[in-house]
């Protein structure tokens, strides 16, 4: 067997990779390829010269003055971009003289941080992923592909994401950042021989959703955006590496969760409570079905939108009792602002979901806004969200479900208007004896 990591592309967010490094290290996880595409491409050689503490270093001190002459930081709020108005004269006036951001520190940077011989001597095969400009020609090259002398200029050439970054020359040839052909090389992996992948994506949304769904690839890809791909905010980059560990142990099934996460021991000593909501997700699916036509229940897609909302959360077609209970876990923890940072016991993370209840001022009234005719609930709707009391909801239909006072047609209506806020009282409602 041969096991590759498959490393993407996306400037600062490749902190993230550092993280997902560290749990294969947890794992012992061996490999025997890597391949990556600009940040990809440089975390990757660290990872065939089996650096972790170099990688960690250097992900825990960057800043923009490794990167770039008079550089701004590209965060995405406005006040962001106000406290920098000041460098952005500076900074556009070198960026049109070069074409391109002055990354002379960049290349010293790289030449600092990555030893040629050493990635060259490693039993660790490597690869990365360039453009030639202006044919856009892919260049998919591996280790002995590389001249030799040349490997930091191709992987200066793997980042050059133009036009923020300048073309870099090698020779008579320009080259601009691998991300032109493919962000996240898995297919050069393959070609390099790797039978086993695990492709650690720094998008939300896969860059190769065939290759997501392949037996003997492992994608592993945040559980929430990473920020923008140059910002140096030292608190973001180590929580996006603490994201990318939780994200790949969840992977492996050594913790439990989708956008939070959870220790794997407590979860099964709430079996009572996974009982108690799976039960509430039968008798929804039984009130939808009482008095739904056939016809319109044989029609693609899920009937219950309780169920569609469940699953939305993992992205899976097929979900099991514990996966279904975590998921409408994680829909209350959102209602009600849990910190998605910590790695929560289930206990613990319910017990805080019953206090914060305590403190809501509920919508007391659920039954006559649920006997509202459909225009008029729509409105209502529309209100409370814009007032954002989501909260108020959840905790109205929850009160209203422990006092029995939802009609079967009601519960059949809640599914189809508010089957986030449903999910979540049925959650709180299932752990309500703690």
């Amino acid at each position: 067997m041969k096991r590759a990591v498959a490393l993407s592309g996306g400037g600062t967010k490749g902190s993230y990779e550092l993280g997902v490094w560290k749990a294969l290290r947890e794992l012992n996880l061996d490999y025997q390829i890597v391949t990556g595409t600009s940040i990809g491409a440089i975390n990757g050689a660290l990872m065939v010269t089996e650096d972790y503490d170099k990688a960690y270093q250097m992900w825990n001190s960057i800043t923009m003055d490794d990167m770039m002459e008079d550089g701004i930081n590209l965060t995405t709020t406005i006040e962001g971009m106000i406290e920098q108005k000041e460098a952005i004269r500076p900074f556009l006036k070198k960026y049109l003289k070069n074409k391109g951001a002055d990354i002379s520190p960049f290349s010293a940077f790289i030449a600092k941080m990555i030893q040629e011989e050493r990635v060259r001597e490693s039993k660790i095969d490597y690869g990365l992923v360039t453009v030639q400009f202006p044919s856009m020609t892919p260049c998919e090259m591996t280790r002995e592909e590389i001249p030799q002398g040349l490997l930091q200029d191709y992987m200066i050439a793997s980042a050059a994401i133009f036009p923020l970054f300048p073309m870099h020359k090698i020779g008579d040839i320009t080259y601009v950042d691998g991300c032109y052909h493919d962000n996240l090389p898995i297919s050069l992996a393959i070609r390099m021989g790797a039978d086993q992948i695990i492709a650690v994506d720094l998008h939300t949304t896969p860059a190769h959703l065939n290759y997501e769904k392949r037996p003997y690839v492992t994608y592993i890809k945040p559980s929430r955006p990473l920020g923008t791909m140059l910002n140096f905010d030292h608190e973001l980059l180590m929580e996006n590496a603490d994201m990318g560990y939780r994200d790949a142990m969840k992977v492996y099934g050594e913790y439990y969760g989708y956008v939070y996460t959870f220790y794997k021991d407590g979860i099964t000593a709430r079996r009572k409570s996974v009982i108690r909501f799976m039960r509430w997700m039968a008798y929804i699916d039984w009130a939808v079905v009482r008095d739904t036509p056939a016809k319109k229940l044989n029609k693609k897609g899920d009937f219950n939108r309780v169920h569609t909302a469940l699953a939305g959360r993992s992205g899976k077609t097929y979900m099991s009792e514990i996966q279904y209970f975590l998921a409408a876990a994680e829909i209350c923890g959102s209602f009600f602002g849990m910190d998605v940072r910590p790695v929560y016991r289930i206990q613990d993370f319910m017990k805080e979901l019953l206090k914060k209840l305590k403190d809501v001022d509920f919508v007391d009234d659920i039954d006559t806004i649920l006997k509202k005719g459909n225009i008029e609930l729509a409105g209502v709707l529309a209100e409370l969200k814009w007032k954002n009391e989501v909260r108020r909801i959840v905790a109205g239909i929850y009160t209203a479900l422990r006092e029995d006072r939802v009609e079967v047609k009601a519960l059949a209506m809640l599914q189809t208007v508010f089957p986030e806020e449903l999910a979540a009282a049925c959650f709180l409602h299932a752990v309500s004896d703690l």
